[in-house]
């Protein structure tokens, strides 16, 4: 497991996460299986692959927009994950439009980011009975709420931030002062956890608040060296409470 630097968590008063693939992670099996329904063939692998190719793609400026987005707030960005994902994973730019169209049907009746890890919903609660404000900031559909709910975790967070509802995305800085604001929390106190440099860490930053970067794929290998890595959301919750419990210490033997 990567060690935690205990400067990232001491003092740490408010633990903001992302949501898709930090708390809810996305079903590349599922995913795998829809395209197949599509007409498209791609392991779970290739699309956990394609996956970390579209990440840098983003940061790179070199993700796959064409346009694509229906009336629903937030489609734009959900299609450029997605669609540069399936173009990585080799599926004809042509038929990318088609795909998004298929998928964001299904996607809407049952998200593909579903997959919760072992030991997350118990971490969270612990570094919350610590008395950690614990917020989600996702860029999503105005659904995360509800996916959420479907999951088991309607009631894990102290609020949750979703673009499509708040009219601002990551990494547009304003998003996390939202959060900062609604808890009086100085941004210097804080610590965002997210899975994407170009949305997660870029915002974060931007906004003031410490950043980690959590990469269980290791999609950003060699790369943002500057930037704390985490193993998952349990191992950061888990570091603050321990963190808390030895300042607690400290302060009663001084």
């Amino acid at each position: 497991m990567i060690p935690i630097d205990p400067a990232l968590v001491q003092g740490v008063d408010l633990l903001s996460l992302d949501a898709g693939n930090t708390v809810i992670f996305l079903d590349h099996a599922r995913l795998a299986a829809s395209c197949e329904k599509e007409g498209f063939s791609a392991s779970a692998e290739a699309l956990i692959r394609a996956e970390g190719h579209a990440k840098v793609a983003l940061e790179c400026g070199e993700a796959l927009d064409l346009g694509w987005e229906t009336q629903v707030a937030g489609t734009r960005s959900w299609a450029l994950v997605v669609g540069t994902m399936l173009s990585r994973a080799g599926l004809a730019q042509a038929r990318v439009p088609a795909f998004l169209t298929a998928l964001w049907e299904e996607h809407r009746v049952r998200n593909f980011w579903t997959l919760v890890p072992d030991g997350l919903l118990d971490a969270v609660a612990r570094v919350r009975a610590a008395g950690v404000r614990v917020a989600i900031v996702s860029n999503a559909e105005g659904t995360i709420a509800s996916v959420l709910e479907r999951v088991g975790l309607a009631d894990a967070f102290d609020l949750v931030i979703d673009s499509g509802l708040v009219g601002v995305e990551k990494p547009d800085p304003r998003i996390f002062r939202i959060v900062l604001d609604h808890f009086g929390v100085p941004a210097e106190r804080a610590l965002h956890v997210g899975d994407t440099y170009a949305t997660d860490i870029l915002g974060a930053r931007a906004a003031g608040m410490r950043v980690a970067l959590i990469d269980p794929y290791g999609h950003f290998t060699g790369r943002h060296p500057d930037v704390a890595r985490v193993e998952s959301t349990a191992q950061v919750a888990d570091a603050i409470v321990q963190a808390r419990r030895h300042d607690a210490g400290a302060r009663g033997a001084a």
